[in-house]
């Protein structure tokens, strides 16, 4: 079988910008609603769900972003056990989401400069902003979701505020421009001014603050690298930390108080412990530091309970990192993936799509092995595309966005090139879909809104006419499907329609009745799902289980039955959850972020061994097999094989029966601006 292994492909995730848990520390066990939210600087917001563990990470929503725009903060706030997301972004409006429908719920002006700065008090009814004008605005959040209103404006003073925190709800402390720490009392009044060391060449910026969980001590970071700890009950400097050789960009600590980490432009963590707690002069010392991140660090967030302590970072290198707090020095740092789940196959035409912001991308598989980019699309509108889709024949194009649908023709030109022409479909203009599938012998296209209706119009892929036409007067067909749709698949003839959501439930939809059925429940959330040559549906879930079911009759295919339950433990012990799955003859293959794996569909796994006999280990190369006992190694090559040689990978798809498409996107082969060099000592 021949491999593309392609890495032309450019996709390069923006920076991260912000972190935030939806849920404070806690004693207790994690609760199931525990949420992290990433900001990018395109706008976009990630919502990650770690289900409980440190490295069983799955991403649940995004929130496209928009051109211009940034998160520049983000804070949730519990309300009656549901939590609400806001985010700032150069301007002067505080938004709040609806991150199930990943839209807008409210946006409130705050009527001051443009908010730098975020922070909710501990009772979590009130948020503070703080502006480039210097305003500190308090903003009421207690009349529930999308309900955000004006309190006051704190005594003002001139410098930009860009850092925020609270001591517990009674002190607003903001950081600012001038170098200056200011603290306020809940009324508006301003208590104290404290400085932090002055810069030779410009003035010092504050840019993080950080309230120790007891509420007697700050910690600040400014632009000379500094990391201070201040009393707060008689606003007096206690120690000061000097470890950092450029900007300290972000704080956090633990829910006991003993522990602050910080971290900024030289990319490096520091860790800060509390050597003499319960004395009344508190001491801190620099107990270790890590070097987790290629380029600065912009933001981290921490999360502890019974059962779960994480510590998360990120920054201009794009990636998540996911350590622990409370062995910081010495874990394993997990990076959460950046595949994006924005790339498709025309096996057909043998056409790659990517889209990424406003830009749509198609390359061309050659027959002679070289690929070329037929065609690019930039749309001129600032929102982000969600999804696109190809018809089969490789002639149309459709855009899809949270609030507009478009359809493009492609037409062939010389030297193996497209030319984009827009279709006019005034009635999909007034749709918006998070979901879209071409399905070319029906002559439809299915839509899928953020409010996770089922929509489908009448569009015939296949008319022979030079101008594609658009039926302005038919009526949108909606179909009652009950469950989410995160998942979603055609089958060959178009006819069934699977979708899935991450609550285990999988729908077929039958478009022929227009009627909808759950097919099964699932213990497990499904991460993937794909229909064979048979009309059959392949699932691959978090657990690292593949299942393959029947539509008519009988769930479980035989090969489920037998299989199912049975996965070699080398499969089952990959990292990350399956991204895709997909089928090729007599093999069905599972790829997650760093590894691709395939099983034979005509064969049963070989059965797993009694307690207390000796699992053969796997090779080296990935291959589960015995060094020992060749038949055993001869069965396992021929039912279960995998490798993990691969890199951020974005895409595994066939292009015909005896090639395989694997688009790697490397993190070191980003473009990236130039990371802060650290002073090297030869020894």
């Amino acid at each position: 079988m021949y491999i593309h292994r392609c890495r032309f492909v450019d996709y390069t995730p923006h920076t991260v910008t912000s972190l935030a848990f939806s849920h404070n520390s806690v004693s207790d066990s994690c609760p199931h609603g525990l949420r992290l939210a990433v900001g990018r600087a395109d706008g976009s917001i990630e919502v990650w769900n770690p289900r409980g563990r440190h490295t069983n990470w799955l991403k649940e929503h995004v929130i496209p972003g928009c051109r211009g725009r940034s998160v520049e903060g983000l804070v949730w706030c519990s309300d009656e056990g549901h939590s609400r997301l806001f985010s700032i972004g150069g301007s002067t409006y505080l938004t709040e989401w609806d991150v199930a429908k990943s839209a807008p719920l409210q946006n409130h002006d705050c009527n001051a400069g443009v908010i730098w700065s975020l922070a909710a008090n501990q009772s979590q009814n009130k948020i503070a902003v703080g502006c480039e004008d210097g305003s500190v605005v308090i903003i009421d959040i207690s009349g529930g979701p999308g309900v955000m209103e004006h309190e006051r404006i704190l005594q003002r003073q001139q410098s930009r505020v860009l850092s925020l925190c609270w001591n517990k709800d009674d002190m607003i402390i903001g950081g600012c421009a001038d170098g200056r720490i200011r603290c306020w009392d809940i009324k508006g009044q301003l208590l104290q001014t404290l400085r932090v060391d002055k810069s030779k060449t410009e003035s010092t910026l504050v840019w993080s603050l950080y309230m120790v969980a007891n509420g007697s001590q700050l910690v600040s970071g400014d632009s000379t690298g500094s990391v201070k700890f201040w009393d707060m009950k008689h606003f007096v400097l206690q120690q000061s930390f000097n470890v950092h050789e450029a900007d300290v960009l972000t704080l956090t600590g633990d829910m006991s108080g003993t522990t602050v980490f910080s971290a900024g432009v030289d990319r490096k963590i520091f860790q800060f412990q509390l050597v003499d707690k319960g004395k009344k002069s508190h001491k801190w010392i620099n107990s270790s530091n890590r070097l987790l991140h290629g380029n600065d660090v912009r933001a981290m967030a921490s999360y502890e309970s019974r059962n779960l302590d994480l510590l998360v970072s990120g920054g201009v290198e794009r990636v998540v990192a996911v350590n622990t707090l409370r062995n910081f020095q010495n874990s394993m740092v997990l990076k959460l993936p950046l595949n994006a789940n924005n790339l498709i196959i025309n096996d057909e035409h043998r056409l790659l799509v990517m889209w990424q912001d406003q830009t749509v991308k198609i390359w061309r598989f050659l027959d002679n092995q070289q690929k070329i980019l037929a065609a690019k699309l930039t749309l001129s509108d600032p929102e982000s595309i969600s999804q696109v889709a190809i018809s089969k024949n490789g002639r149309y194009l459709v855009v899809a966005r949270l609030s507009i649908v478009r359809i493009y023709e492609l037409i062939e030109t010389d030297a193996d090139k497209l030319q984009v022409v827009k279709v006019p479909a005034a009635k999909l203009e007034e749709i918006g879909a998070k979901k879209v599938r071409i399905l070319d012998s029906l002559g439809l296209i299915l839509l899928v809104t953020h409010s996770n209706e089922c929509l489908s119009v009448r569009f015939n892929v296949d008319d022979d006419d030079d101008v594609s036409e658009f039926d302005e007067a038919q009526d949108v067909v909606e179909y009652d499907v009950e469950n989410a749709c995160e998942l979603l698949d055609a089958s060959q003839d178009s006819r069934l329609v699977a979708c899935a959501g991450y609550n285990g439930k999988i729908s077929v939809l039958d478009l022929g009745s227009g009627e909808a059925r759950v097919l099964v429940r699932l213990n497990e959330v499904p991460t993937a799902l794909r229909f064979t040559s048979n009309d059959t549906l392949l699932v691959a879930t978090m657990e690292h289980k593949l299942y393959e079911f029947n539509l008519d009759g009988e769930l479980h295919t035989e090969w489920s039955k037998k299989n199912s339950e049975n996965m070699p433990q080398p499969f089952l012990s990959l990292p990350g959850q399956p991204y895709g799955v997909f089928e090729t003859p007599d093999r069905f293959w599972v790829y997650g972020a760093s590894w691709i794996a395939f099983f034979d569909a005509k064969t049963q796994l070989p059965q797993k061994q009694a307690k207390g006999r000796k699992r053969p280990r796997s090779k080296p190369n990935g291959v589960n097999g015995s060094v020992n006992d060749s038949t055993e190694k001869e069965v396992s090559d021929k039912t279960f094989w995998f490798t993990n040689k691969y890199k951020n990978l974005l895409l595994v798809d066939r292009l015909s029966d005896d090639e395989l498409v694997v688009v790697e996107r490397p993190v070191e082969e980003m473009p990236s601006p130039p990371a802060f060099k650290l002073v090297k000592y030869n020894i």
